[in-house]
């Protein structure tokens, strides 16, 4: 029986060019379902923070449901059911779409955990300046705010590109795709799917450290989600001040 360890350096060497294609396209739709989820997630946070009652309950109700079921049913939904009501996709768009909604739900309270977590006192300093609306945001709440949100964003991106496995099962060429393909093909079911974990490794390794880099970097800024309280109960938080000075006299 030949050497594990050699008969990994060989299957590495022979079959490189189909590991690294589905390499490649598990990059592509990493790279496509977070640009997704990021943008589609923040605008959900929005509208989850807004003063419109009817989307906010809309969106909490579509977090809610998207974070409750597992996203291979999403994904079984997206590319076997959708088209028995005449909408057909391409494997890969069925994994965009599935995937991207399924990441934008936990996109979604990242961003709202990062909007509330600026300290009401950083928002009455810009609006005591005169700033109101997008230039409030623009030079107070959104640079604060990015500081919270980019950790647990990378980790995002980390299990963004771990779902996208998840698209072997619509035939959609991605690397684990492909290391089953080598697996059945060469009988070396073992060091096929070693070297697609390993390539897995070579992301999500880097940005692990790079969250970790984040966080340390907004402990050492004092930036935390408990440094104050949210602008969006400023309203609130104003009456009952209101009320109690008024209660006392």
């Amino acid at each position: 029986m030949p050497d594990f360890q050699f008969t990994i350096i060989d299957t590495a060497i022979h079959y490189w060019p189909l590991l690294l294609s589905g390499f490649w396209v598990t990059l592509k739709l990493a790279a496509i379902i977070t640009v997704v989820t990021t943008i589609v997630g923040t605008v959900l946070a929005l509208i989850k923070l807004s003063n419109f009652k009817f989307a906010s309950f809309l969106v909490t109700a579509y977090v809610e449901i998207i974070r409750g079921t597992p996203p291979l049913l999403q994904l079984f939904i997206v590319f076997y059911t959708a088209p028995t009501i005449g909408i057909v996709l391409d494997a890969e768009i069925a994994a965009i779409v599935a995937l991207g909604g399924y990441g934008s739900a936990f996109t979604c309270e990242i961003v709202r955990a990062g909007l509330l977590g600026v300290p009401v006192g950083q928002v009455e300093a810009g609006r005591s300046l005169g700033m109101r609306g997008p230039s409030l945001y623009r030079w107070v709440i959104l640079p604060q705010a990015f500081r919270l949100i980019v950790p647990p964003m990378t980790s995002q991106v980390i299990l963004n590109l771990k779902g996208t496995s998840l698209a072997l099962t619509i035939t959609v060429g991605e690397l684990m795709f492909r290391a089953y393909e080598g697996a059945n093909n060469t009988f070396r079911p073992g060091d096929f799917y070693i070297l697609a974990g390993v390539l897995y490794l070579c992301i999500s390794i880097p940005l692990s450290r790079l969250a970790k880099r984040f966080e340390l970097e907004n402990l050492a800024a004092g930036a935390s989600p408990k440094a104050g309280k949210s602008r969006f109960v400023l309203p609130r938080a104003r009456q009952r001040s209101t009320n109690l000075t008024s209660t006392s006299e």
